[in-house]
């Protein structure tokens, strides 16, 4: 009897180790160096976190105006107004204008997300 509550406690310790440790895993995307959007952010999606996002959020906003210059070299051969928007940004940012570059920022967001959701290449794109 003891031998059997032994044995059932391992085959419980294993497939409890075994679920969490498949949890743990990657995705095949991840593995194989791409970013999911979510557990392993795409080089864009985790520099604006850093560069725009956050500074943003403590209202450091020469902080995003600079992020914003240099970010209007990172769009896509089909982001055509890419480069203007984030001039528009910076410019708002540099004149502390608060809600407007909260606006141009979900303008940005509204004209290219979708596509750039869709587009593996252009998510996991180096930037410069």
């Amino acid at each position: 009897m003891v031998r059997m509550q032994k044995v059932w406690l391992a085959v419980l310790v294993a497939a409890v180790a075994g679920g969490a440790g498949a949890a743990a895993l990657p995705s095949a995307a991840i593995a194989a160096g791409k970013c999911d959007g979510k557990a392993k952010p795409c080089p864009l999606q985790q520099w604006m976190r850093d560069n725009a996002g956050t500074p943003m959020a403590s209202g450091e906003l020469s902080t995003v105006a600079k992020a914003m210059e240099n970010a209007g070299k990172f769009g896509g051969a089909n982001m055509t107004d890419w480069a203007k928007m984030a001039k528009k940004t910076a410019d708002d940012a540099k004149a502390n204008k608060t809600d407007d570059v909260k606006a141009d920022c979900k303008a940005c967001h509204d004209a290219y997300k979708a596509a750039y959701i869709k587009n593996e290449a252009l998510r996991n794109k180096p930037l410069p």
